[in-house]
């Protein structure tokens, strides 16, 4: 059975080499450049984990995780926040608002495929 990703950035080129990278790793992949389209996406396809950008065109990334983590049958959604604000406050809010982990970008593609499997074993 395929897990789920949905991917949550406005940088199409991120989005699609974290695309490539995690569906060729068997994993089933969504993506969204907006808040909207976000929260669309994730109650038409309820993926199994999220990984967004904390800064969106149409809103907040933090913002986003609450929202969706607050849809009916969502509330468990382990998310991983990806954004170029490396300062340990904004690590605190996205970690206090739901999300499971935060990486700082630039990242490591490999390391965001370990943090990816590890956190859908842990759903499991």
């Amino acid at each position: 059975m395929y897990k789920n990703v949905l991917i949550v950035d406005s940088d199409t080129n991120i989005s699609a080499s974290l695309g490539f990278l995690l569906g060729h790793s068997g994993l089933h992949v969504s993506t969204a450049g907006s808040y909207d389209e976000a929260l669309s996406v994730a109650r038409d396809r309820r993926p199994d984990v999220v990984l967004m950008d904390a800064v969106l065109p149409d809103g907040s990334g933090y913002d986003l995780c609450q929202a969706l983590l607050n849809q009916p049958g969502l509330s468990h959604l382990p998310v991983l926040m990806l954004t170029t604000r490396g300062l340990e406050v904004e690590r605190e809010k996205a970690l206090s608002l739901g999300a499971m982990d935060f990486i700082v970008k630039p990242f490591n593609p490999m390391l965001v495929l370990t943090r990816v499997q590890e956190l859908l074993r842990e759903a499991a």
